[in-house]
C-alpha cells in the first residue's frame, strides 16, 4: 500500500508558532499565578472558619459538660444529706452509721453542725484531726442562711475546707425534727479539678496551638488573656485594636493578614460566648510559609516553563526534517498499536502499563470499569497527579507482588483482585511494567456467603438445642412463680412477695419468649413464593413503617425503578426490609432512610441505605453472628434472620458502611 505524501513545514513557521505558544504561556502562567494565590486565600480561609466554628462549639461543649458533672454531682449529694437528715430526726443517727454512708457514697465528711454553727456529730472523731490547725472560716457564715431560717438547703460549691489544703465541693440541708442546725456533705474536688485541667479551655488552646501551621491559639478578653497555646509571646490588646474591638462588640468572624516576628500570618478572629454571654474574642493565626513557598514553586515554574518554550522553538527547526523523515514509519506502528490496542480492550481482565516516569500509557476499558473512571483522564499522566482513590490503587497494584491477591477500595468499592506484573524493556524510557489483574470479588463474596450460611445454620442448630433444655426448667418456674401468687400469702412482706414472685413470673414468660424466637429462627417456616406486584408491596411496606420513622422525625424515602412483578415469599420478605429498616431508624438521630428497589442483570436488588453513625470495620464480618449485638436491649436474632430468608431465596445480602456517613444493606434476589 502506498503511503500519501506529506507537506514539508517551514521552520519558520515553527519559530512563529513556538514564539506564540511562548507568549500565550507567559500570559496565561500570570493569570494562573494570580488565581491560584486567590484560591489559596480563600482555601485558607474556609478552613480556618471551620476550624473556629469547631473550637467554638467544642469551648461550649466543654463549659456546658463542666457544669452538668457540678450538677450531677450536687444532686447526688443533696439525695444522701436528705436520707441523713430523715435518719437525724429519728434519732438513729450514729458516728458509725455516719462512717458506713461515707464510705459506700465516696463521701470525704459529713458533718451535723447545731444552730450556733458548732459541730454535733461527724464521720471522723471531733476535732483529732484538725487539733493543732488554725481554722481559716466559721461554719455559722457559710451556713448562715440555714441556721436563720432563711434557706432549706445551700450548693456551696467548691471552697477552701476549714483547716487542710485543696478543694471541696460542699452542699448543706437544713435539720429537720426538733434539732435545729445543719447537715453538711463534702466531696475531696482534687478528681474534679484534675479533670477541668484535662479538658478544659485551656488545654483545648494549648492543644490547638501545637498543631503544624497554626502559630498561636488565643481567647482574650478586654482585661487581657483568658487562656492560650502555640508560639505566642505578646499579644495586642483589643482596646488597641479597633478591628478586634469590632468583634468584641459584634457577633461576627473577621479574617486579616498581619505581620508578626517570624513573618506574615493569616489571622482569624471570631466574637466568643457561651449561653449568650460574651466571654471575649478567639484568635487563630496561621503561618503563610507554606503559601509563599507555593508561590515561589509557582513562579520557579513559570519561569522554566518560558525557557523551555524558547528551547522548544529553536529545538524543533533541527527536529522538523527528523519529524517529517519517520512519518510513514509512524503511521505504519499506529497501525500496529490499533490493532494491539484493540485487542487489549476486547480482554476479560483489567490490563494497565506504567512507563520508567510513572506515566500510565495503557488503560484498557475492563480497568474503566474496575476503577470507574475514564481511561483519557489518565493515560499519560503521572500516578501521583491523577488523585486519590484511582493514583492510591494503581500504586497499590504495581507494588504488589506477582501473583498476589489484594484488596482494593476504589471505584466500584471493595474489590478482591488477583495480581500478575510484569517488566519489559522501554528504551530510553525506561522499563514498562504491565499489570494484569483479574477481578475475583464475585468469587470471594461467594465463599463468604458459603462459610457464613454454613456458621448460621450450625448456631441455628446450637440455639435449637439450647432453647429446648431450657423451655422445660422455665415453664415450671412460671408456674411455680404463679402457684406462689394464688396459694400462699406469708404473714409478713406480702406485698413484696407478691412483687417477687410476679417479677419471677414475667421474667420466665419473658425468657420464654425469647426461646420461642431461638427455635423460630432454628427451623425457618417453608418458602411460599408466589409472583408478587413490586409497588403495592413496596406501599405495604412503607405504610408499616412510615408512621414510626415519622414519630422520630426521620424522612423515609421510597424508590422504584424496573421491575413490575417478581417472585418471593412476600410475608418474610416484608419481615426482612422491616427488620432492615428498624436498624437503621435505631442509628440514624437525624436525617433520612431510603428504601430502593430496581432490575439489575443481577436479579431484584432491593437496598437499605441510612445517614447514621455507620457500623465499625470490626464489627462488618460480626454482625450477622447470632446473638451479636451492639443495642442495650438487642437479641442478636435480627440480622442472622434477615440472612436466613435471603438465603431461603437463594439471594445474596451484602453490606457497605462508612463511620459518621452511614450504612447501605443490599439484598438481591435471583430470578425464577
Amino acid at each position: 500500500m502506498q503511503l500519501p505524501t506529506t507537506r514539508a513545514i517551514r521552520p519558520a513557521h515553527i519559530i512563529i508558532i513556538a514564539v506564540l505558544l511562548a507568549v500565550v504561556m507567559v500570559v496565561s502562567a500570570v493569570i494562573e499565578l494570580r488565581q491560584s494565590r486567590n484560591e489559596l486565600f480563600h482555601l485558607m480561609r474556609e478552613e480556618a472558619l471551620s476550624l473556629v466554628e469547631t473550637v467554638d462549639q467544642s469551648s461550649n461543649n466543654i463549659i456546658l459538660s463542666t457544669e452538668k458533672i457540678e450538677e450531677a454531682l450536687a444532686e447526688r449529694l443533696f439525695n444522701n444529706a436528705y436520707f441523713i437528715a430523715r435518719l437525724d430526726s429519728a434519732g438513729r443517727l450514729t458516728q458509725r452509721e455516719l462512717q458506713a454512708i461515707a464510705a459506700a457514697n465516696s463521701i470525704f465528711r459529713i458533718n451535723i453542725i447545731d444552730n450556733t454553727g458548732r459541730k454535733v456529730l461527724g464521720n471522723t472523731l471531733p476535732d483529732r484531726e484538725h487539733r493543732g490547725m488554725q481554722e481559716q472560716r466559721s461554719p455559722r457564715e457559710t451556713l448562715q442562711p440555714i441556721l436563720e431560717g432563711t434557706a432549706d438547703k445551700l450548693l456551696i460549691g467548691l471552697r477552701e475546707p476549714r483547716f487542710q489544703e485543696g478543694k471541696r465541693f460542699i452542699v448543706a440541708v437544713r435539720r429537720t425534727g426538733k434539732a435545729h442546725g445543719a447537715i453538711v456533705l463534702n466531696l475531696n474536688a482534687d478528681a474534679m479539678l484534675e479533670l477541668r485541667k484535662t479538658i478544659g479551655i485551656g488545654k483545648l488552646m494549648k492543644d490547638l496551638g501545637d498543631n503544624e501551621g497554626v502559630v498561636y491559639a488565643v481567647l482574650q478578653d478586654k482585661e487581657g488573656i483568658l487562656a492560650a497555646g502555640g508560639k505566642v509571646t505578646e499579644i495586642s490588646a483589643i482596646g488597641a485594636d479597633s478591628l478586634l474591638q469590632y468583634c468584641a462588640e459584634r457577633d461576627t468572624v473577621v479574617t486579616r493578614i498581619i505581620s508578626g516576628k517570624t513573618g506574615e500570618l493569616f489571622e482569624v478572629i471570631r466574637h466568643f460566648k457561651v449561653g449568650g454571654v460574651t466571654l471575649g474574642i478567639f484568635r487563630l493565626g496561621f503561618s503563610m510559609d507554606e503559601i509563599h513557598a507555593t508561590e515561589e514553586r509557582m513562579q520557579r515554574r513559570m519561569i522554566i516553563m518560558t525557557l523551555v518554550l524558547f528551547a522548544i522553538a529553536f529545538l524543533a527547526v533541527a527536529s522538523v526534517v527528523a519529524m517529517q523523515n519517520y512519518t510513514r514509519l509512524g503511521k505504519k506502528y499506529t497501525v500496529m498499536q490499533t490493532m494491539t490496542g484493540n485487542i487489549l480492550e476486547r480482554m476479560s481482565d483489567t490490563v494497565i502499563s506504567i512507563d520508567g516516569g510513572q506515566h500510565v500509557t495503557l488503560f484498557n476499558r475492563e480497568a474503566e470499569r474496575l476503577f470507574d473512571t475514564e481511561g483519557q483522564t489518565v493515560v499519560g499522566k503521572r500516578i501521583d497527579e491523577i488523585g486519590d482513590p484511582v493514583a492510591r490503587c494503581l500504586g497499590e497494584i504495581f507494588t504488589a507482588k506477582d501473583g498476589a491477591e489484594i484488596e482494593l477500595h476504589c471505584g466500584r468499592g471493595t474489590r478482591y483482585v488477583s495480581v500478575a506484573v510484569s517488566e519489559s524493556d522501554g528504551g530510553e524510557g525506561g522499563a514498562i511494567k504491565t499489570a494484569v489483574v483479574r477481578d475475583m470479588t464475585d468469587t470471594r463474596i461467594l465463599e463468604k456467603e458459603m462459610v457464613r450460611r454454613e456458621k448460621l445454620t450450625a448456631m441455628g442448630e446450637l440455639a435449637s438445642g439450647v432453647a429446648h433444655e431450657i423451655r422445660n426448667p422455665l415453664n415450671a418456674i412460671a408456674m411455680i412463680a404463679q402457684r406462689f401468687l394464688r396459694e400462699f400469702t406469708p404473714r409478713k412482706g406480702a406485698k413484696e412477695y407478691r412483687m417477687l414472685a410476679g417479677v419471677l413470673q414475667s421474667e420466665a414468660q419473658r425468657m420464654n419468649g425469647i426461646v420461642q424466637q431461638f427455635l423460630r429462627f432454628a427451623r425457618p417456616p417453608g418458602l411460599r413464593k408466589e409472583i408478587v406486584p413490586v409497588q403495592p408491596f413496596l406501599d405495604h411496606v412503607s405504610s408499616l413503617f412510615g408512621p414510626q420513622a415519622a414519630e422520630k422525625g426521620i424522612a423515609l424515602t421510597v424508590t422504584h425503578d424496573g421491575a413490575t412483578a417478581w417472585s418471593f415469599d412476600r410475608e418474610q420478605l416484608t419481615q426482612a426490609l422491616l427488620n432492615l429498616l428498624q436498624n437503621a431508624l435505631d442509628a440514624t438521630e437525624r436525617g433520612s432512610i431510603e428504601l430502593a428497589v430496581r432490575e439489575t442483570d443481577s436479579g431484584l436488588t432491593v437496598t437499605v441505605t441510612d445517614s447514621g453513625v455507620g457500623i465499625p470495620e470490626e464489627d462488618k464480618e460480626k454482625i450477622f453472628n447470632l446473638y451479636f449485638t451492639t443495642k442495650q436491649h438487642g437479641t442478636g436474632l435480627g440480622l442472622p434472620s434477615v440472612h436466613q430468608i435471603v438465603a431461603q431465596h437463594d439471594g445474596t445480602l451484602e453490606v457497605s458502611s462508612e463511620i459518621g456517613k452511614g450504612a447501605a444493606f443490599t439484598i438481591v434476589l435471583p430470578k425464577g
